[in-house]
């Protein structure tokens, strides 16, 4: 795993089971900002990214697939609109 990307994706699958999340699955909904185009079960597990990975890491993906800040920022505030709590982490990054 020589990316972000994957390395995000493998990590968001182990409770679940290999392939769950893809790296194309992280790329594009960096990319969207959006977490609507991604089938469930990934959808599902994806709406606990900022929660299960690190600012820097999430930052360091959207950089490899060229996602804006923007949209990044506008996916955690879809993801937050889910009910979702806070990412305490996210939330100190002062973006």
């Amino acid at each position: 795993m020589d990316s972000a990307g994957a390395m995000i994706a493998f990590h968001l699958s182990v409770p679940y089971g290999p392939g769950i999340v893809s790296e194309k699955d992280v790329y594009e909904v960096l990319m969207q900002g959006s977490l609507g185009e991604i089938a469930s079960p990934a959808k599902d597990v994806l709406a606990y990214l900022f929660h299960e990975n690190s600012p820097a890491s999430i930052l360091e993906a959207a950089y490899e697939c060229g996602a804006s800040v923007e949209k990044v920022r506008k996916l955690y505030e879809e993801i937050l609109g889910m009910s979702l709590p806070p990412s305490p982490e996210w939330e100190r990054v002062a973006l």
